[in-house]
């Protein structure tokens, strides 16, 4: 094998090796512990007074690292974006999705629960997609790394009613799923206690900020 071929494999094992993953029951363990307390103490708050809105996110709520870089992928977390005039919330569900292909998979629709029944919605960028590149100039390479941060808005009003779901010592997840123009489904979830812990953060807030 010459150095290019080495290099590669070095990094394709550095970023998706397993060596250093938990086992199925040390996550759920890990599940377990993740109470709404946890999730309201570790939720980040950004405010842009510039911009008069305030950002809250459960994005070091949990991170599930991997490999022999302890790289964290496949990453997703709720985020708040507060109106600090009048008060008005946005809700949206971030997700990092990476993925190995020959082309972009353009992740453009969502599939979520509810207790109605599942919905669909638009899929949107949330940041620029990435490209990592592996030998790969052109794209043409099945070795080359993507990397698409996308998410969909949500209502309160469904929020509420998951997180009237939750009940300790279970860790129940939300379920989603998001559907490329080409290429595979992703799926993906949140547990019910990151959604409460997550809400009482942004009330909260609210509350504190008179808003």
């Amino acid at each position: 094998m010459n150095g290019t071929g080495l290099k590669l494999l070095f990094l394709l094992v550095a970023l998706f090796g397993l060596s250093a993953c938990e086992t199925t029951e040390q996550r759920t363990q890990t599940a377990l512990a993740l109470t709404p307390e946890h999730f309201k103490s570790t939720a980040i708050l950004v405010e842009d007074d510039s911009g008069g809105t305030a950002l809250i996110s459960t994005k070091s709520g949990f991170q599930q690292k991997q490999g022999l870089l302890r790289m964290v992928y496949d990453d997703n977390f709720l985020r708040a974006i507060i109106d600090k005039k009048t008060g008005n919330v946005t809700y949206q569900v971030y997700q990092s999705i990476y993925y190995q292909a020959s082309a972009w998979r353009f992740y453009r629709k969502a599939n979520y629960e509810t207790p109605d029944g599942p919905e669909s919605i638009d899929a949107k960028f949330l940041r620029p997609p990435l490209a990592h590149n592996f030998d790969c100039p052109d794209h043409t390479s099945s070795a080359c790394t993507y990397n698409e941060n996308v998410g969909f808005s949500v209502d309160r009003d469904l929020l509420d009613r998951i997180a009237s779901t939750y009940e300790p010592e279970k860790s129940v997840m939300w379920r989603f799923s998001f559907i490329p123009r080409v290429g595979d489904e992703f799926y993906g979830g949140l547990l019910v206690a990151e959604i409460v812990g997550f809400l009482q953060t942004v009330d909260s807030y609210k509350k504190s900020a008179g808003t």
